[in-house]
């Protein structure tokens, strides 16, 4: 059973450097364990792979892909992956440090529809993250509420979290890995954009975009802008199908930010805004107030038990799967 993969690690020691707890999330490709480092006691996460994918070259490549966006980007929404080993299987596994948090997608269940300049605080913070990845060579491909962790300092202020490059596009990715990418979907598929549906590996910011316009749409609908009765089906209208306009469907959109959203979520990428810079500045004067605005995102939140939210964090950090194109 799922629930039971890697439980021979637990209790043990990797490297005489760090010692492994209880499992935390088990997703698609990956378990994440707790663990503490033996040098200072200090709490970490250690994510490995399954072992049916322990001799997966381009999973394992992966694996250590989102330490190489931590180190090259090196943005401080996105978590740290402090080092790296190999177990005795000759799979790999990484060592991130472990963050709290609230994600976004239990946020709109909580509260509902978000107020449009909360929603565009929640975008600024986002774009500055992809901004810094997209100059650094990394496509998300996987922007999504669940992704996005919102966390309160101790003075008050607000801090964000992007989770999960595991299925990033890179610059830096071999020509072979690209191309076996190919007729693939990466990402989950009701915030994928039309040419990840389709299958096509030749992504780039504009991807991103469309993601983060369908996180747009679905914090102030409450709802997302696609469904389908099968994934076939929902990817087939991503592809097909103009997503509905959200002025028309929220009271308190703006035509200027309604045609903004529309843009975000335009089938042709040509047509969408070009990169988060330019969708930076045509939120920005949605959050006038925003360091205001940030400190009552902050204040909301519901962080009653740090752990809790940690372990969901992780669960989420680790679900995302492959899916075959149609």
């Amino acid at each position: 059973m799922a629930s039971e993969e890697r439980q021979e690690l637990r209790g043990t020691t990797l490297d005489a450097r760090y010692t492994l707890g209880g499992v935390i999330g088990i997703g698609g490709t990956g378990v994440c364990f707790e663990a503490t480092r033996l040098s200072d006691g200090h709490p970490v996460v250690v994510k490995t792979l399954r072992p049916i994918f322990a001799d997966h070259p381009d999973l394992a490549r992966r694996l250590r892909r989102e330490g190489e966006v931590s180190r090259r980007v090196a943005h401080p929404s996105i978590v740290p992956v402090i080092d790296e080993g190999i177990l005795y299987d000759g799979s790999p596994y990484t060592v991130m440090e472990r963050i709290d948090g609230e994600p976004l997608h239990r946020i709109l269940r909580r509260m509902g529809p978000l107020e449009v300049p909360v929603v565009a605080a929640i975008v600024l913070r986002v774009a500055d993250v992809l901004h810094r990845a997209h100059a650094a060579g990394y496509v998300h491909r996987d922007v999504k509420p669940e992704h996005i962790i919102l966390d309160r300092t101790s003075k008050g202020e607000l801090r964000m979290w992007l989770l999960d490059f595991g299925v990033c596009a890179a610059e830096t990715a071999p020509a072979d890995e690209v191309e076996r990418e190919r007729g693939r979907v990466y990402g989950t598929p009701s915030y994928v954009s039309p040419e990840q549906a389709s299958g096509n590996p030749a992504v780039d910011a504009r991807a991103d975009i469309f993601g983060l316009g369908v996180v747009v749409f679905e914090a102030l609908a409450g709802r997302l802008p696609y469904s389908g009765s099968t994934v076939t089906n929902l990817l087939r209208a991503i592809i097909r199908e103009d997503a509905p306009r959200v002025g028309l469907l929220v009271d308190g959109v703006s035509q200027e930010l309604d045609a903004i959203v529309a843009q975000m979520l335009s089938r042709k990428r040509e047509n969408r805004l070009t990169n988060m810079r330019a969708l930076a500045r045509a939120w920005l004067p949605y959050a006038r107030d925003r360091r205001a605005i940030e400190r009552n995102i902050a204040a909301s939140l519901d962080l009653k038990t740090a752990s809790t939210g940690y372990r969901s964090v992780v669960s989420e950090h680790v679900t995302t799967v492959e899916r075959t194109a149609a």
